[in-house]
């Protein structure tokens, strides 16, 4: 029956956005060799990375389509070069999984099985656990407060609905819902693009949905490292971006919810996330990827 299905749906195109994360990637790519879905290709989207990975990758990994981006533009531009370069060899589907995640064997066999029989479902996501941890990190998604700007991931099965957004950490989007809603925002340029799609998606109308069958192992946040400026910056930037997108009064969410974790910060004496967060508000910068 599986297998029937499997044929009935196309090719999948699985997308990887590269920077710096070699030892990650690697895994991440042994990992794909293994996945019970056949009808599949993967891109390796580089941005000029400068660690050895796009000579490493090329040749451990010669099957995989390589793409090097000149520049480090972040997620959501990286993604959209193999977004773009899936649906121009007919990719039906396009598999968004994040470098630093560990998929289990069946992961993408499940995605598509929810994508096939559910033809209003625009885009899927797995069940992403902590790397190494029997604790989920989030059940596909999360719930997100036009009004108060709150937005939390969910840890459990819910008893009914979808989340309000989907992660992007592993996320699988069909390719008739992207023709019809556009690519990812590369305005955002880490974090909350994957929100901004799933808020999208649903205004034209297609639902959002979660595999429970697809498990992927999740490390904690590794593209910036420790450098806890630059996170709470680009998140705060990221927030701001997306609620003058879709909340009706844009600076009602920013106050409560950036002004609520500022003053937590520097309670804490964490000068750097305060810092960071008011730079994410304020600075002319607060979009701009470290170097």
């Amino acid at each position: 029956m599986q297998q029937k299905q499997e044929n009935k749906w196309g090719p999948v195109h699985v997308v990887l956005v590269n920077y710096n994360g070699l030892p990650h990637v690697l895994g991440c790519l042994s990992c794909l060799m293994s996945q019970t879905y056949a009808q599949r290709e993967i891109v390796v989207v580089d941005n000029a990375s400068h660690d050895q990975s796009p000579q490493i990758i090329q040749r451990r990994f010669p099957q995989v389509h390589f793409l090097a981006s000149p520049v480090n533009g972040g997620f959501a531009q990286g993604a959209n070069l193999g977004i773009k370069l899936a649906l121009e060899q007919g990719a039906e589907a396009v598999w968004l999984l994040n470098p630093d995640a560990t998929a289990h064997p069946q992961a993408l066999e499940a995605l598509v099985r929810v994508l096939a029989g559910r033809p209003k479902v625009g885009a899927v996501a797995s069940v992403l656990r902590w790397a190494g941890q029997d604790r989920v990190q989030a059940w596909g998604g999360g719930n997100l407060s036009l009004i108060t700007g709150r937005a939390h991931h969910i840890t459990q099965a819910p008893k009914a609905g979808a989340p309000d957004y989907l992660c992007g950490a592993s996320l699988l989007l069909r390719a008739e819902a992207l023709g019809q809603v556009g690519l990812l925002d590369p305005d955002f340029p880490l974090y909350w693009e994957d929100a901004d799609l799933s808020w999208r998606l649903r205004r034209a109308g297609w639902q959002l949905a979660v595999a429970p069958d697809s498990v992927v192992e999740h490390q904690p946040s590794t593209g910036l490292g420790d450098n806890e400026e630059a996170w709470h910056r680009l998140y705060t930037n990221g927030s701001l971006r997306f609620f003058r997108k879709h909340a009706p009064l844009p600076w009602l969410p920013v106050i409560l919810s950036s002004g609520a974790r500022l003053a937590r910060r520097a309670l804490q004496g964490r000068w750097q996330a305060a810092a960071g967060i008011w730079q994410g508000l304020f600075s002319p910068g607060r979009g701009r990827l470290p170097s």
